[in-house]
């Protein structure tokens, strides 16, 4: 009732005529004036007597009985993701493990996979407020809090609370950002089941070049690889896009995370490259997309020469605004189910969004382990947005 009102009343103010000239006769006041009159008493009434509708010379719009339009201007950007799925697959909980998704064997199981709570504003012309609170089977988490800076000189920013680390390519990435259902499993087994991430800073430099160059330097506490011990961590990544032509879009991105390791078996250190090709027609809808990652993951006893390594590569194609299609093949430590070896992964992938807001999606996959027992796993899944999401980082 009040937005109402109050639109209405700019609009009365809109047509408002102009002052009688000096000395002439008083203006009858027309029915437009007498709207704006009744709509400032119907305002009046449901804001109350010491509200004020628009600024009268102050700002304060935290003062009481302040600017209503103010505090609606300062409302954040608030939007829920909505997972859930569908999943079969013949491999057994150890030859599953460890992974973040972990099914019952020979089973059709329903399950939510998670619900993003995304609150996102800007605070005042100097920082930026991002939060996402995760809903799971497991409980609530918060999966980012941060503050962004806006106006640092010299292409300088930093972003400080619970951040994804600025390591590799996919595991910055939110949940509802994955062109698959699933992370691949060298990101879960070499970096993390959740990805890399923890409380600390990171300082960006964005370089004054004729080309996407933006080096990253954070500094956290983060739990890597399998690891449930948070340990102190320094991550560097540099990151760098080339236009090759009107179609044609370029990434390239090396990453080194260094670890405390403190304790037998814990991670010292992670490197990383990223490669990304994107084609895409100006004219349409259309898009091909090739992306992939290399790990490398030493253990603080073993030497360097030792280190596990793993990667996947990955062809997405965008048919049209509806429908995608998608391949991934994925080289990964094995299971825990065995004592050495790796283990691969054949996936395809079929998308189809009916908007950018909902999308289904399905997933099979072909599981190829040690001693030959090679395994299937399909997963179905469905994805919906409600409210305004501003972008995550591309």
């Amino acid at each position: 009732m009040v937005n109402f009102a109050l639109l209405s009343l700019i609009a009365a103010q809109a047509v408002v005529p102009a002052a009688s000239a000096p000395g002439s006769s008083p203006a009858v006041e027309d029915p437009a004036t007498q709207e704006r009159k009744k709509l400032e008493e119907r305002v009046t009434q449901d804001l109350g007597a010491q509200a004020q509708p628009f600024p009268t010379g102050g700002l304060n719009v935290g003062a009481p009985g302040g600017i209503p339009l103010g505090k609606l201007v300062l409302m954040p950007e608030i939007a829920v993701v909505v997972d859930g799925a569908l999943g079969y697959t013949t491999l057994s909980g150890d030859q599953q493990a460890p992974a973040a998704l972990v099914l019952p064997q020979h089973k059709a199981w329903p399950f939510l996979q998670e619900v993003e709570l995304a609150l996102q504003a800007t605070i005042d012309p100097y920082v930026r407020g991002d939060v996402f609170i995760t809903f799971s089977p497991e409980g609530v988490a918060v999966e980012e809090a941060y503050l962004t800076t806006l106006s640092l000189p010299w292409g300088l920013g930093v972003k400080a609370g619970e951040i994804y680390s600025p390591f590799g390519r996919t595991s910055q990435l939110h949940r509802h950002q994955w062109t698959f259902i699933d992370q691949p499993t060298s990101t879960q087994r070499l970096v993390g089941l959740e990805g890399l991430g923890g409380f600390g800073g990171d300082v960006i430099w964005l370089a004054p070049l004729p080309w996407f160059a933006e080096l990253h330097l954070a500094y956290q506490a983060t739990a890597p690889g399998l690891g449930e011990v948070q340990q102190l961590t320094g991550v560097g990544r540099l990151i760098q896009y080339f236009e090759l032509s009107d179609a044609a879009t370029l990434g390239v991105g090396l990453s080194w995370a260094l670890f405390q390791a403190e304790a037998p078996g814990q991670t010292r250190n992670l490197a990383g490259a990223d490669l990304y090709l994107k084609f895409r027609d100006p004219t349409s809808r259309a898009s091909l997309t090739l992306q992939g990652e290399l790990y490398g993951r030493q253990l603080e006893e073993q030497p360097f020469s030792q280190a596990r390594w793993g990667g996947y590569g990955q062809a997405s194609w965008r048919i049209d605004r509806n429908w995608e299609v998608g391949a991934r093949y994925d080289n990964a430590p094995a299971p825990v189910a065995f004592e050495g070896g790796t283990q691969q992964t054949w996936t395809a992938l079929a998308s189809y969004a009916t908007s950018e807001f909902f999308r289904v999606r399905l997933q099979p996959s072909l599981v190829l382990l040690p001693e030959g027992q090679n395994g299937f796993q399909g997963l179905l899944s469905f994805e919906f947005t409600i409210g305004a999401h501003a972008a995550h980082p591309f």
